[in-house]
């Protein structure tokens, strides 16, 4: 019974060593969090138009910009 005790200990022991890792994890993404919520918002960059119409705008990939050029 006594062998039964020491090793429970010592697995208690290990683990309280993971439980402190992980709260200080934990306390650190609440306060991340709680920083986040108390910043202002990021602005948002402005939203371009094209005269196509709203499906259209935006830049063209460099693939549809070079010329097809066959050998």
């Amino acid at each position: 019974m006594k062998n039964h005790l020491m090793r429970l200990d010592r697995v208690a022991g290990e683990l309280n060593a993971w439980l402190l890792a992980i709260a200080i994890g934990l306390g650190m993404l609440d306060l991340t969090v709680l920083i986040a919520k108390c910043l202002p918002p990021l602005p948002r960059p402005p939203v371009t138009t094209s005269a196509d119409g709203p499906g259209q705008a935006g830049v063209a990939s460099p693939a549809a910009q070079t010329p097809n050029v066959r050998s």
